[in-house]
């Protein structure tokens, strides 16, 4: 377990590092807000399109591997709207809490795949990426438009179909999954020179995602969380990976593919769930505190889940 720890403490080292460093408005404010769009848009799209170019897609693993992670998808769906209902939340408060119980943060399960696992674990990370960000990013446009009605930044109706064409079309990560996936299947890769700018550019990926991500947390909105916290959290860090797991134990996925699969279960919620919030009409300062509130949890549980895992699959 000590040793466990001190592999994954990197990766929380480098998050509060993020933290302290935007606290002390070092090297300045509009920094870390650029750090993010360069990391969404170029660093981690080529760390995607990297790894899901190196992926085995003959794995017969693959159909069950994708069927544990959708399927654990909406049973926690399912799960948060339930307990969202009982507890009477309002529309707005529900969606919100649907995004932090079924988000998760791409970069902190790739960095700890990568950390714990090496780059073995990294290829399964990036795989389970491919199958759950499209997946994510349709469901909870889907969801959001039926519980709040289909209005666009503006007020402007839009068509179901529109947003959530616009929320693939415009996802970096889901272009560069598909071309690191199509690339792969036709055999085009290595690209070269291509796949050497790439693969340098994915190591700085990381080490960035990370800092921004910890600049990115937000204390003051802590004060806006209630008892809808807590119902989010049981199923972002209970409900998602017992789920997995119990799926994986099913259909007799066990080993590394099992333990990269629990990862997907136990991280916080995507910081980009905020801006979703944003838009559709969730509750936007609720989200930013569920968002801050999960990845402080995150430094405490992690360690835990990933080690009670490795006692039941490795």
């Amino acid at each position: 377990m000590f040793a466990l720890s001190l592999t994954i403490l990197p990766v929380f080292l480098l998050l509060l590092a993020g933290a302290v460093c935007q606290r002390l408005r070092f090297p300045s404010p509009a920094f870390w807000p650029s750090v993010d769009k360069l990391s969404y848009w170029l660093l981690f799209p080529a760390l995607l399109f990297h790894k899901t170019s190196q992926i085995d897609f003959s794995n017969p693993l693959l159909s069950n591997y994708a069927l544990v992670l959708i399927l654990s998808l909406l049973v926690t769906a399912v799960v948060v709207l339930v307990m969202a209902w009982l507890a009477k939340e309002p529309a707005t408060t529900a969606s919100s809490m649907l995004q932090a119980g079924v988000r998760f943060n791409t970069f902190i399960v790739l960095a700890l795949a990568g950390s714990v696992y090496g780059d073995e674990g990294l290829v399964l990370a990036a795989l389970g990426a491919s199958v759950l960000i499209p997946a994510v990013n349709v469901f909870l446009v889907v969801s959001m438009v039926l519980m709040h009605g289909p209005q666009g930044n503006e007020g402007k109706n839009t068509s179901l179909g529109h947003l959530v064409t616009s929320a693939l079309i415009r996802n970096p990560l889901v272009i560069a999954i598909l071309l690191g996936s199509g690339s792969n299947l036709l055999g085009l890769t290595p690209i070269l020179l291509v796949s050497d700018v790439i693969a340098m550019l994915s190591q700085a990926a990381l080490p960035m995602v990370l800092l921004a991500v910890g600049a990115s947390v937000q204390l003051d909105a802590i004060r806006s969380v209630g008892v809808s916290f807590c119902l989010s959290a049981i199923a972002r860090f209970m409900v998602f990976p017992i789920t997995i797991g119990l799926l994986c134990w099913l259909l007799g996925i066990s080993g590394l593919p099992a333990l990269i699969a629990v990862l997907f279960g136990i991280v916080p919620t995507a910081t980009s769930a905020y801006a979703l919030a944003r838009q559709l009409g969730g509750n936007a300062e609720k989200m930013a505190a569920y968002i801050t509130l999960q990845t402080i949890l995150s430094i405490f549980i992690v360690p835990l889940s990933v080690w009670l895992s490795q006692l039941i699959f490795a």
